[in-house]
């Protein structure tokens, strides 16, 4: 679907009107060969402080402002995780991951693709969170594009609810509150009639319900209060307002890893069994 250049393992991929390089750590010095000194200029000025920003993490974006370059796309193909796994109530739960490696680079390439929107189908400024689950947006849509199943976008949904039950700091890239109502609006057809991302970004982003910074607290507050290490006193009143909505965005990862009867009844004794389970309007 989108043409790669192959060169030694690196290679230019398509973003907008411009082109990413996409770079295994391993291949960094030849990968800053390939950039114009103007793009060059743009990163840190040295490999080892490339190296030093892109930390542990399994891939980094570094966009770049160039009519050619939109960016560079470092990747570490040594951190394909295969597993993911979660303790609730004392047991321990895995999810099967697939592909990992490139679910990681499309949702850096996702970062690329939005900025390269912005002021034309995305509002001129995005706030940080929204800026990360505009790149699952874009995972979502290019997994379907490559596989033609929504299986891949359904892994990052449940890899996302895991991460944030595993640690609340990655509410920063906590995406199901938008990939669920993606995911229940489109097929994998509907998707694949898109033929260009922002074609599917103008069609379903206005359309989004998206949370202000005050109802993710609330929602961060309330993982943290259930999922934390160390909780111990039940206090089923705590923020009980959005109880059901966080087990709407739970249950279907709650369901893959521990199978329906026992994700509902587990929601049921921390009172986050979703309306639409309980007969309510």
């Amino acid at each position: 679907m989108l043409a790669l250049a192959l060169v030694s393992g690196l290679y230019w991929t398509q973003v907008g009107s411009a082109q990413a390089l996409v770079c295994p750590v391993s291949l960094l010095g030849q990968c800053l060969e390939e950039l114009s000194p103007e793009v060059r200029r743009q990163l840190p000025d040295s490999e080892s402080k490339i190296l030093g920003a892109m930390g542990l993490r399994s891939a980094m974006v570094m966009p770049t402002s160039d009519a050619k370059c939109a960016g560079l796309v470092l990747v570490n193909g040594n951190e394909d995780r295969t597993s993911l796994s979660v303790n609730l109530s004392g047991n321990s739960y895995s999810l099967p991951l697939a592909r990992q490696h490139e679910l990681t680079l499309w949702h850096e390439l996702g970062h690329l693709q939005n900025l390269a929107l912005l002021g034309t189908v995305l509002p001129l400024e995005l706030r940080p969170y929204q800026h990360e689950w505009l790149a699952d947006m874009y995972l979502v849509w290019r997994s379907v594009h490559e596989t033609g199943s929504l299986d891949l976008a359904w892994q990052q949904y449940h890899r996302r609810n895991l991460a944030v039950l595993a640690d609340v700091t990655n509410m920063s890239h906590w995406s199901p509150p938008v990939l669920r109502q993606l995911l229940e609006k489109y097929d994998a057809g509907q998707l694949l009639g898109f033929g260009h991302y922002a074609d599917f970004l103008k069609a379903s982003y206005p359309l989004l319900r998206q949370y202000d910074a005050d109802a993710l607290g609330e929602f961060s507050s309330l993982i943290q209060r259930t999922f934390g290490p160390g909780t111990v006193q039940d206090l089923p009143r705590y923020i009980f307002w959005r109880k059901a909505r966080l087990g709407y965005y739970l249950q279907p990862t709650l369901r893959a890893l521990m199978g329906p009867n026992a994700a509902d009844a587990w929601l049921t004794q921390a009172a986050m069994l979703p309306l639409s389970e309980q007969g309510a309007p």
